[in-house]
């Protein structure tokens, strides 16, 4: 028997961009699956349209629920999953066609079924086109989380976006691993613990998510202070998690990884401005830099914070 799929999608006034996504869904070239569309409190037409395509397709199901935030929608969609495999898709966003069928394809051939199945993605801005391929393939061969995060680590392209990756269902509920609730860039937290905990991941080379950057989502709001609390408030709970894992190296890359956010959310916040002080935690980068690259970056920011904001924000103008 073929296993099933839950595809999981977190809806919030999205009208203008849901008929895309679940048409990309609904036309799935391996049939086996199930759409969960989770209404989190939508304030626009969006309960009706997800009802309506619950009354015309009878895989897709509803659950309608108080607005909590894109991470509460994606565990209340989990927690209701029957699939053996669950793929979560954000409203605004769409794969393609033969996704499922793909992935269906890697597992089945796994002489072990995996907890995690690793794609890539399209970054859509406008004309522009950029890909976010992994570059570790195993060949269908599972290797356990943390060697896989230490390859990516090591080759610069560990992307931890939740959507780019196929979960074991029953792999994330009996290892309570669920989104933090009301927390931005919440995928940035959940992505990491649970590699950390998997035994058996495939990393593959299907490019199958095409992520949309769209007016008005969190990525381009231009006010990022609020970004930047989350983010790392999240560092700093990774941070307790990483300084438990064994292998020294991939633990100096976790942490090298966690300067590269820090790091970055500062500069794209401006929190070298002073009514942002209070964001600032001057010892968190104290040992925590493994690259040359990032001990050098984190000199400059500890000896002149705004030298550190105006020499990156030069060095974009004449790249």
């Amino acid at each position: 028997m073929s296993i099933e799929i839950s595809i999981v999608v977190p809806v919030y006034n999205v009208e203008m961009f849901l008929q895309r996504c679940v048409k990309s869904l609904k036309d799935q070239t391996y049939k086996n699956i199930e759409i969960i569309l989770v209404d989190d409190g939508s304030p626009d037409n969006c309960p009706r349209i997800c009802d309506d395509y619950a009354k015309k397709d009878e895989r897709i199901r509803v659950i309608h629920k108080k607005n909590g935030g894109l991470s509460d929608a994606r565990n209340a969609g989990l927690k209701e999953a029957k699939g053996e495999y669950v793929l979560f898709v954000d409203s605004d966003d769409y794969i393609d066609i033969d996704a499922c069928e793909r992935f269906e394809r890697v597992i089945a051939l796994a002489p072990i079924k995996p907890e995690i199945v690793v794609g890539n993605a399209r970054r859509v801005e406008k004309d522009k086109v950029i890909e976010m391929a992994h570059k570790f393939n195993s060949k269908s061969v599972a290797v356990n989380g943390e060697e896989y995060l230490k390859k990516e680590l090591k080759l610069n392209t560990m992307y931890m976006a939740a959507w780019l990756n196929m979960y074991n269902r029953d792999f994330l509920i009996s290892n309570n691993l669920f989104f933090k609730y009301g927390l931005i860039h919440e995928d940035e937290q959940f992505t990491p613990r649970v590699f950390l905990k998997a035994k058996k991941v495939i990393g593959t080379d299907i490019t199958f998510y095409n992520y949309i950057i769209r007016d008005g989502s969190i990525t381009t709001q231009e006010n990022k202070v609020r970004n930047a609390e989350h983010l790392i408030e999240t560092c700093k709970e990774l941070e307790e998690v990483y300084n438990k894992i064994e292998d020294i190296e991939l633990k100096s890359l976790l942490l090298d990884n966690l300067v590269n956010k820090y790091l970055n959310v500062f500069q794209v916040a401006g929190l070298h401005k002073k009514k942002y002080s209070y964001l600032i935690d001057s010892d968190f980068l104290n040992n925590k830099a493994y690259t040359s690259r990032n001990k050098r970056r984190v000199l400059l920011w500890k000896i002149n914070k705004k030298l550190y904001f105006y020499s990156n924000q030069i060095y974009k103008l004449f790249r």
